[in-house]
């Protein structure tokens, strides 16, 4: 199970495309930085019951938590658990531009 970590914007990078082009069963994606924004479209319809989370402190100086918690299929995390996930998770594949 990869851990995949994405921080573009899919507005601004291919990032998150290259990435979930290549997503796997099982696996999980997990959102920091500007790759918060992803949050505002659809795109994660392509990879359906995913395990998507999203950094607390990135969607917060984002605003984007309102849209964060409108997901269904997406957890705000801290710090913490982040580490947690790491630690879960193998590879961990970073999609940075």
């Amino acid at each position: 199970m990869t851990l995949h970590i994405v921080n573009q914007s899919p507005f601004s990078s291919n990032a998150l495309q290259d990435c979930l082009e290549s997503f796997a069963q099982g696996d999980a994606l997990l959102l920091i930085e500007d790759g918060v924004y992803a949050l505002q479209g659809d795109f994660f319809r392509a990879i359906p019951g995913a395990r998507i989370y999203c950094l607390e402190v990135d969607t917060a100086a984002r605003a984007q938590e309102a849209t964060a918690s409108a997901k269904p299929n997406v957890e705000v995390i801290d710090d913490i658990r982040w580490v947690q996930l790491c630690t879960q998770h193998n590879p961990i594949v970073s999609w940075f531009r």
